[in-house]
């Protein structure tokens, strides 16, 4: 019964001190510098963006145009294809450690195209997501809290 007890007491304790130490998504990701505030947040890519992302080969280096005032230099480091019609392109930056480029294309049954993409750091709080609008069906980037998009 006493071990019973001793257990009891040191799970109740373990729970205590984690609790305390948790901290959510939006306490980790709302102290962090947001890297988009020199753009709007919302906007369209530049006209050959899409394109010369899906045509870049593996390992190659990369300057692309996103909009004006936004450009992503750096390095295609995978080109995945996990489902039928499904095509991703991954680059990370050489000027910005840490930031993340990943555009997929999918290709639906009646050959129809979707595009879309994300933008994002770990060291920072913001991030772009590029999505088509269902009214118009152009693309734009959107600036979103990481906080708001990600689940704790």
């Amino acid at each position: 019964m006493k071990k019973l007890v001793f257990a009891l007491a040191f799970c109740t304790l373990s729970i205590f001190s984690f609790s305390q130490e948790f901290q959510s998504g939006r306490q980790k990701h709302d102290g962090k510098p947001a890297m988009f505030n020199n753009v709007a947040s919302r906007f369209a890519p530049s006209q050959t963006f899409i394109s010369d992302v899906m045509n870049a080969r593996l390992n190659e280096t990369v300057d692309l145009f996103v909009t004006n005032g936004l450009r992503f230099k750096g390095e295609v480091t995978a080109i995945t294809s996990d489902a039928p019609g499904l095509t991703t392109v991954t680059v990370q930056s050489t000027d910005r450690p840490g930031l993340l480029l990943s555009i997929s294309r999918t290709t639906l049954p009646d050959q129809s195209i979707i595009y879309r993409g994300i933008m994002i750091s770990q060291k920072h709080s913001d991030m772009l997501m590029m999505e088509k609008d269902a009214v118009t069906g152009s693309y734009n980037w959107n600036r979103k809290q990481v906080s708001h998009m990600i689940a704790d």
